[in-house]
C-alpha cells in the first residue's frame, strides 16, 4: 500500500508549522540573526549586516531579506520575531519541495512523497529548520540545485535555470561552501561516469553559469563598493579563513578530526543507512543510473568539504542529507519485510516514551505545580515556572496524540511502513514540545524576562551606557527589548559612559573601582552559566 499524498502534505505542513512561532529568539543563532534582521527593519540598509550597531559580515544577508520581509508583512499579526522565524518555514517547505521534485524525476511518478517523509524522518533536520539560521536556506539551495541536476540530462534549459537559482541561493545564504561543492560535484560526475558526458548536460551547465552570475556578483559587488574592509571581513575571514582554518581561534566553530563520525550516525538517520542499503543493492547499476550517481558524488563531495574544512557544527552538513535523501529512495518500499517491522518498532519505542514524558511533566507542573525533579529538567529550566494552560494547544496536543496512536492500526499495511512510523514519531514529539513545553523553554531561553528585570534599575538621567562581557547574541536583545545600544569597553575602552552592563560567568563577580554601585544583579531562570550586572557612577 502506498501512502497517500494528501496525508503525507499535511504532515509535511504540521512538521513545517509547529514551533515557528510563539518563542523569543534563542541563544545562540537566532539572537544575532534576529539582530541583523531587526537593523535591516529598522534602517532599511539591505547592504551591510548590522548586528546591534555593529558590521556583522559572517553571512550573505538573504535570510535576513526574507526575514525582514515576512516579519515586515506579517507585523499587525505576529511579533518581529516570530515574523521573521517564518522564513525558515518557507525555506524548509521550498527543501521539502524541491526534493521532492528531484526524487520524482529520477526514481518515477509516487517517489516524491518518500523524499519527502525520508526528511521529515532524519533526526538532524528538525532544531534546524525550526530556528532562525542561515543553514536552511544553504540547504535550500542545494535541493534546488539538485533537482537541476535531475533534469540537466532531459530538460537543459531548466535544468541550467534551478541549478543557477540554487547555486544562487546557497551562495547568498552562507557564502562559497554550496557553490564550491555544486561546481566539484558538477565536474565530477562526467569525469567519472560516462553517461554525463553528453551535450545537453554541457549546456545545462552554461546555463547554470549564467543564471547563477547576479546572485554572484550584486550583493559582493554592492558591499565592495560599501565598504573594502567589510568585504575583506566577509571573503578572507569568514569564508576562506573558516574554511583553512587561520580565522577559527577568533570567529569559533573549530573542527575536530571524528567529528562527523561521531555525528553522521544520528544526523543523518535513517536516510544514511537507508542509502546505503540502496548503494549495496543496486551497485552494479551504478556506472549507468544517474540518481545514484549524483547522489553518491554530492555526499562525499560535502562530506570531504566539511571533514577538510577547519570550522564544523552539525548545521554545516544539512546538505548532505538531500544526497543521502536521494540515494535512500529505491530502499524506503522495498526493505525486506523483518527490517521493516523492526525499525517500525524501534520508532515507536523511540518516540512512545517521549511523548509519555512529555505528557507527564506537563501534567505534573499544571497540576502538582511543578515538574519531576530529573537532572535533565533541572540543568537549565526553572523549577518554579508556572506553567500557562492554552486550550488550544492542548487540543492540538491531544489530537496529534490520538492521530499517532491510531496510524499503529494501518501503518503495517505500507510499503514505507519504516520510515512512515519514524516521521509520525519525530512529527509527534515536534507538536507536544512546541504545544506543551514551549512557554517554559522560552522563560529559560529567551533573554526578554533578565532585561526587562533590569530596566526599572537602570537611571533615568544617564549618559551612554558601557557594556563588558556582552557578547553578538546578548547584544541585540537589549537593543530589541529595551532600545539599547551600548559602548563596548572591548572596541572602546576609553567611554567616559556613567552606567555599565557586564554579562560574566556567576562565579566571578566584576572587580570593579570604589567609584562604581551595583544597582542590580540577575540571570535567566535556571540559567545558573550567566548572569548580569548593572552599575552606576558614584555622583
Amino acid at each position: 500500500m502506498r501512502i497517500p499524498l494528501p496525508f503525507v502534505i499535511a504532515l509535511a505542513a504540521v512538521y513545517v508549522l509547529f514551533g515557528l512561532i510563539g518563542h523569543d529568539p534563542w541563544k545562540q543563532d537566532e539572537t544575532y540573526i534576529f539582530g541583523m534582521v531587526y537593523h535591516m527593519l529598522q534602517t532599511g540598509d539591505w547592504v551591510l549586516p548590522q548586528n546591534a550597531g555593529e558590521p556583522f559580515l559572517e553571512k550573505p544577508p538573504l535570510f535576513d531579506w526574507v526575514a525582514a520581509g515576512l516579519a515586515f508583512m506579517l507585523q499587525k499579526w505576529l511579533p518581529l520575531h516570530d515574523g521573521a522565524r517564518l522564513a525558515s518555514g518557507l525555506f524548509t517547505a521550498l527543501t521539502l519541495w524541491f526534493t521532492a521534485l528531484a526524487s520524482r524525476q529520477w526514481w518515477g511518478v509516487g517517489n516524491g512523497r518518500y523524499a519527502v517523509l525520508a526528511l521529515i524522518a532524519s533526526f538532524g533536520l528538525l532544531f534546524e529548520s525550526h530556528i532562525m539560521i542561515t543553514d536552511v536556506p544553504m540547504l535550500t539551495g542545494f535541493a534546488i540545485a539538485s533537482y537541476g541536476f535531475a533534469l540537466s540530462l532531459s530538460r537543459p534549459r531548466w535544468a541550467g535555470w534551478w541549478l543557477g537559482v540554487g547555486t544562487g541561493v546557497g551562495f547568498l545564504s552562507k557564502g562559497l561552501l554550496v557553490p564550491g561543492a555544486i561546481g566539484v560535484i558538477a565536474l565530477l560526475l562526467p569525469v567519472l561516469f560516462s553517461n554525463w558526458r553528453r551535450r545537453e548536460y554541457l549546456h545545462t551547465l552554461i546555463i547554470g553559469c549564467i543564471v547563477a552570475l547576479p546572485w554572484l556578483l550584486i550583493w559582493p559587488v554592492a558591499l565592495y563598493l560599501r565598504s573594502p574592509e567589510q568585504f575583506y571581513v566577509w571573503f578572507w575571514l569568514n569564508n576562506v579563513g573558516r574554511f583553512l582554518g587561520f580565522s577559527v581561534p577568533q570567529l569559533g566553530a573549530g573542527n575536530t578530526r571524528w567529528f562527523w563520525a561521531k555525528t553522521l550516525p544520528w544526523f543523518a538517520f535513517p536516510v544514511l543507512p537507508l542509502a546505503l542499503i540502496s548503494l549495496w543493492r543496486q551497485r552494479h547499476q551504478l556506472h549507468q543510473s544517474a540518481p545514484l550517481q549524483f547522489g553518491l558524488v554530492g555526499f562525499i563531495v560535502y562530506l570531504v568539504v566539511m571533514q577538510v574544512s577547519a570550522s564544523a557544527r552539525t548545521a554545516y552538513g544539512l546538505p548532505m542529507l538531500v544526497s543521502l535523501t536521494l540515494l535512500a529512495i529505491p530502499a524506503i518500499t522495498t526493505l525486506p519485510a523483518q527490517l521493516n517491522r523492526y525499525t517500525d518498532y524501534f520508532a515507536r519505542l523511540l518516540f512512545t516514551p517521549l511523548a509519555l514524558i512529555s505528557w507527564y511533566v506537563w501534567l505534573m507542573m499544571v497540576f502538582a505545580g511543578h515538574p519531576p525533579a530529573w537532572h535533565a529538567l533541572t540543568k537549565g529550566l526553572p523549577m518554579d515556572y508556572v506553567m500557562p494552560v492554552h486550550p488550544y494547544a492542548i487540543g492540538m496536543a491531544i489530537a496529534a496524540t490520538v492521530i499517532y496512536f491510531v496510524s499503529w492500526y494501518w501503518l503495517p499495511r505500507l510499503l514505507s511502513r519504516a520510515v512512515m512510523s519514524l516521521a509520525l514519531g519525530i512529527t509527534l514529539f515536534w507538536v507536544l514540545f512546541s504545544m506543551l513545553w514551549m512557554p517554559w523553554v522560552d522563560n529559560a531561553k529567551s533573554y526578554r524576562s533578565v532585561y526587562i528585570a533590569m530596566q526599572p534599575h537602570i537611571p533615568v538621567q544617564h549618559g551612554c551606557i558601557a557594556s563588558q562581557g556582552l557578547g553578538e547574541s546578548t547584544r541585540p536583545m537589549l537593543e530589541y527589548y529595551l532600545g539599547i545600544l551600548t559602548q563596548r569597553l572591548e572596541l572602546n575602552p576609553q567611554a567616559q559612559c556613567n552606567v555599565l552592563i557586564i554579562d560574566g560567568w556567576p562565579a566571578q563577580k566584576p572587580s570593579l573601582s570604589s567609584e562604581w554601585q551595583l544597582l542590580w544583579q540577575g540571570a535567566r531562570p535556571g540559567d545558573d552559566e550567566e548572569m548580569f550586572w548593572l552599575y552606576a557612577k558614584r555622583v
